[in-house]
């Protein structure tokens, strides 16, 4: 999936992959709260350079329900709630910059750019294949549930079960089929072939890339000696 913008800030694949390693590293290291603030403000600028605002505002509402909820609202739950959602939430809370830089890198980055990148670092290519086949079956499951629910309204099919039932089964029936095309898509275009690929894409780091590594390592840092 390509990006909501076309003419935003375009991070090097690389850079993206190396953010986030960083953003797992800050994640289960720090012991501030101020520095979670800190890490989720500056990707979601990120987010926003990269022409990802729609996406960057929903995540920081999200983040910010997800504080109001556990700082504001567990405490006044019963006993039982508070055990059963406490670590649920600070889990998540952890997760967020990982999955931030997830969203970054379906939204702005196209398979190809992330197989050339990893290819660029020799990553071998048992490895390349099912990730650049995984990062394309996803997009196809979902539209093929859009198709289906589209299916469903014409139809006028009502009741959850039915729904149900109407969703799954056709859905698992594709799951199937789908991974095997985008397989033998992938294995056509000679992804299997073991000899060196070309491309008229060149992919190097900018100013940008080195910008947002040095941030990066200037949040680990900080996660790591500021207690």
């Amino acid at each position: 999936m390509v990006g909501e913008e076309t003419k935003s800030m375009r991070l090097d694949p690389r850079t993206e992959l190396l953010l986030l390693v960083i953003a797992n590293i800050v994640a289960f290291t720090y012991s501030v709260p101020w520095i979670e603030f800190a890490v989720i403000g500056v990707l979601a600028l990120l987010l926003i350079c990269c022409g990802c605002g729609k996406t960057a505002l929903k995540w920081l509402v999200f983040f910010g329900c997800l504080v109001i909820f556990q700082y504001y609202i567990l405490p006044i739950l019963p006993k039982i709630f508070v055990i059963m959602f406490s670590i649920l939430t600070v889990y998540i809370r952890r997760l967020f910059p990982c999955l931030m830089i997830g969203a970054l890198i379906l939204k702005t980055t196209p398979v190809r750019f992330l197989i050339i990148a990893l290819r660029k670092w020799r990553v071998p290519q048992s490895l390349i294949i099912p990730l650049s086949i995984t990062l394309r079956y996803f997009p196809a499951i979902k539209e093929e549930h859009r198709h289906i629910r589209d299916a469903m309204k014409l139809r006028k099919i009502k009741g959850i079960e039915k729904k149900i039932e109407c969703t799954v089964v056709p859905l698992l029936m594709s799951a199937t089929g789908t991974a095997d095309e985008l397989s033998a898509a992938a294995i056509t275009r000679g992804i299997e072939n073991p000899v060196k690929k070309t491309c008229i894409i060149d992919l190097r780091f900018h100013v940008q890339d080195f910008i947002c590594l040095v941030i990066g390592c200037v949040f680990i840092a900080l996660a790591n000696f500021v207690r």
